[in-house]
């Protein structure tokens, strides 16, 4: 007969940490109870009763020196009501349970009706609606949740204890009941997990032991999984219940235990099943390449407690859920873990739901325990250690790493590399970079010049772009004079203005685009017309090769101020204009940017004018009618009396056209 145990079987993280708090406690000189029992499991419970610490239930006649609250938790009503008294308390609450203690305190203060799934005479639910301040309804079954009265907003949690699918359907069937629903799946992963192994244990055999307390509710669970299955299932609470007609004719036999089975009682199970097959001692039979004798050495194996982590240890762990603060980890050894968002990464991340994944496997470094029995990992420092072990190959080997910009600080740049680096400001280019903030966000290759894993101040890695950017800047040069030509047209991006014009990085060389060759107007300032990093066409002037010089156009490529006259206007044309200055025979008048006409003082006004100032003034806006275009001498002609003469035809006709109209009428 070949005998499997479950992947997961007995103690949960939870239960582990509640026994050895008791345990640490039997040697303590007072006089400690457990208020109730510590776990659902009698064999533990007389454990500690033959040490000392028996369970007690009646508050008004607790007569002891501590108290360890047991793995369910207990309502904050009763924890004040210890303190009152004056005993001293060990809090053995299971850390997940508290976690479903902050979620219901937090619902009930935001003012939802809280729904509780589990089991109402449960110790841990009886906790929990204590942080509910006893005013939460707790369901069972999808039958309550469909006779539920309608509410405006509710919250659901669940016993840790219960069924995962069973929840979801719950919660289902509680949708219809509320305009807003908030569910959290408070069950514990170690239940989940059991139940999982549970499922698949149940394919491969004949008969499956579930071993644990018939009050325990994840044993419970458990045995009705493996019955859901259709495997023929047996629910025992240690060795001495097993009866040998289980086992006739079983050639497979499939071993769970509930989360607060201890490990010694499943041991005295698998001790057992060796004395049976077909009912008979059993005899050395061959199980695969493994003898029965050989296969329970190594299921004993398997029990064998495994020592929980140390601070400092490496290990790795499979995420079994994310939160927007936290992961957690099943870091095996029967032991779950959680990581901070803050040492999940050293990239700063809103929710660690962008870091990491269920199922996903990590590796992580213990931190430390907590006072609740939690233990504190960090990603974020064994993804640094083994960052820093790939940065140091790079450096002694002179390559090249590549990394993100994600900060400014005085005196340089942090950059992620794997680990926080620093970028001097005088080697984030081959010159004076006014502004570091634009390179945040911005990804670079670069050179280690400083390494350095044992630095206790300052930086442990200094990059350097400043070489790469020099080396690359010579290739772009090269590049640049070779294919550069007098004539062409080419895209460039406006580097530095200064007051005579602008010099124009070309991709590997920069040009000078003189203030004159900005625009055909006069221009008071470059900056007036140009930003700086604005891209822009140039026209190649000229080019010395010698002195490795460009002089560069951007009026080339503009239409001339006349050319856009000559477009826009033509003779006869009524235009706006300002007058621009005076002289004894007229009056000049900007109809363009760099284009003027004149108004001759004889067709100033309709009467003889003796000085231009006495009919207009500088600045003065004004209508002009064009009289001539002169496109070889780039003269115009204009007329303001023609303007005046052309709006007083207008009015006549116009008044002799109403005329005919009343007439006609």
């Amino acid at each position: 007969m070949q005998v499997i145990l479950a992947e997961e079987a007995g103690f949960c993280a939870g239960v582990r940490r509640a026994f050895k708090i008791a345990e640490n406690t039997v040697s303590d000189d007072l006089h400690w109870v457990t208020l109730g029992p510590l776990v659902h499991n009698q064999a533990v419970v007389d454990h500690f009763t033959a040490q000392g610490i028996s369970p007690a239930d009646d508050m008004e006649k607790l007569a002891a020196d501590g108290i360890i609250i047991r793995s369910h938790g207990i309502a904050p009503q009763i924890i004040a009501n210890l303190q009152e008294k004056g005993i001293i308390i060990n809090d053995a609450t299971c850390p997940l349970v508290k976690r479903v203690h902050e979620t219901a305190a937090l619902l009930t203060a935001q003012g939802y009706e809280i729904i509780i799934y589990g089991d109402y005479d449960h110790p841990e639910v009886q906790g929990i609606l204590g942080w509910c301040n006893n005013n939460a309804r707790v369901i069972a079954s999808v039958d309550e949740a469909l006779v539920m009265p309608v509410v405006s907003k509710m919250g659901v949690i669940s016993q840790t204890t219960k069924n995962e699918s069973d929840f979801y359907k719950l919660v289902a069937a509680l949708v219809p009941k509320a305009k807003e629903i908030r569910a959290f799946n408070t069950i514990c992963s170690a239940t989940l997990k059991r139940l999982e192994a549970a499922r698949i244990l149940s394919r491969k055999v004949e008969l499956m032991l579930v071993i644990g307390d018939k009050s325990s509710s994840n044993t419970k669970t458990l045995a009705r999984e493996c019955q859901i299955s259709g495997v023929k299932t047996q629910l025992i609470e240690s060795a001495g219940d097993l009866i040998p007609a289980w086992f006739k004719d079983i050639k497979r036999v499939g071993i769970t235990a509930g989360a607060s089975t201890p490990d010694w009682i499943i041991k005295e199970v698998l001790d057992r099943m060796t004395q049976f097959d077909d009912g008979a001692p059993q005899e050395q039979t061959q199980q695969g390449n493994l003898s029965n004798e050989e296969s329970f050495a190594k299921l004993e194996a398997e029990m064998a407690d495994i020592a929980s982590p140390n601070r400092g240890d490496i290990i790795k762990g499979v995420v079994i859920e994310v939160r927007d603060d936290e992961v957690m980890v099943d870091v095996g050894g029967k032991s779950e873990g959680i990581i901070p968002l803050r040492e999940m990464s050293v990239k700063e991340a809103n929710s660690a739901k962008e870091l990491a994944a269920v199922g996903e496997e990590i590796e992580v470094l213990v931190l430390k325990w907590d006072d609740d029995g939690t233990i504190l990992l960090s990603k974020k420092k064994v993804d640094a250690k083994k960052a820093m072990d790939t940065l140091e190959e790079i450096y002694n080997s002179g390559g090249v790493v590549e990394g993100s910009v994600v900060s400014s600080v005085k005196g340089g740049l942090l950059v992620d590399v794997g680990v926080v680096a620093f970028l001097p400001a005088s080697h984030v280019e081959d010159g004076f970079v006014k502004n570091l903030d634009e390179y945040v966000g911005q990804s670079f290759k670069f050179n280690i010049i400083e390494f350095n894993r044992h630095k206790k101040r300052g930086s442990q890695i200094v990059l350097s772009r400043k070489a790469m950017v020099e080396a690359e800047k010579s290739k772009l040069k090269e590049q640049f004079w070779a294919s550069i030509e007098e004539g062409q047209t080419i895209k460039g991006r406006v580097k530095r203005i200064v007051d005579y014009g602008a010099f124009i990085d070309l991709g590997g060389f920069e040009g000078l685009l003189h203030v004159s060759e900005i625009d055909h107007v006069r221009i008071e300032h470059p900056s007036a017309v140009l930003t700086e990093g604005q891209e822009i066409d140039v026209f190649v002037l000229a080019l010395d090769r010698e002195k490795q010089r460009v002089s560069l156009s951007r009026k080339k490529l503009l239409k001339s101020p006349w050319e856009i006259v000559l477009e826009k206007y033509q003779e006869g044309d009524i235009i706006d204009g300002k007058v621009v200055r005076l002289a004894s025979f007229g009056a000049f008048v900007e109809i363009e940017p760099g284009v003027d006409g004149l108004v001759h003082i004889s067709q100033l006004a309709n009467h003889r004018v003796e000085k231009p100032q006495d009919v207009v003034s500088v600045n003065q806006p004004v209508k002009v009618k064009i009289l001539s275009i002169d496109s070889e001498e780039k003269r115009i002609g204009l007329s303001l009396k023609e303007v005046a003469a052309d709006v007083e035809d207008q009015g006549v006709e116009e008044y002799l056209a109403n005329q005919e109209n009343e007439f006609n009428e």
